[in-house]
């Protein structure tokens, strides 16, 4: 099922060719996207843009992390990765099959890693003294 969310990855990212009917470097209505090609597209660049700062701002806590916090946020992130996955495989399982699939796998994706980012920022807000989190 992972297969599937990083094919839009990689279509966002233009490692594949335009759809038929769609030039190579036309501009996509991700506003109102009229077909399923520019629904993945636009999935696509959205689960990206969100990767990239979630990975940015845990490579920040990383960053100011002594070694045993880094060790327990590194299992921490890992495990919330591959939650992450099985509960878009679960939530999106009526479509699989279809062609909307990807688009909602990448949906689901992009959604629960804005959460995660939440709760990474958060981290990253704590204060000395604050023990709801772990101060870096």
């Amino acid at each position: 099922m992972r297969v599937v969310s990083m094919a839009a990855v990689a279509v966002a990212a233009g490692l594949m060719t335009a759809a038929p009917g769609q030039a190579a470097g036309e501009k996509l209505n991700c506003k109102s996207p009229d077909t399923t090609y520019e629904m993945n597209m636009c999935a696509g660049r959205d689960f990206t843009a969100t990767d990239g700062a979630m990975n940015a701002l845990y490579k920040q806590l990383m960053a100011k992390y002594d070694a045993g916090n880094k060790k327990l946020l590194l299992a921490a992130q890992r495990s919330w990765l591959k939650f992450r996955d099985d509960e878009c495989d679960y939530e999106t399982a009526l479509t699989v099959g279809g062609t909307i699939h990807s688009t909602m796998v990448t949906n689901c994706d992009t959604a629960l890693t804005l959460e995660r980012i939440k709760r990474l920022k958060a981290q990253a807000a704590c204060e000395e003294g604050d023990m709801s989190c772990n101060h870096p």
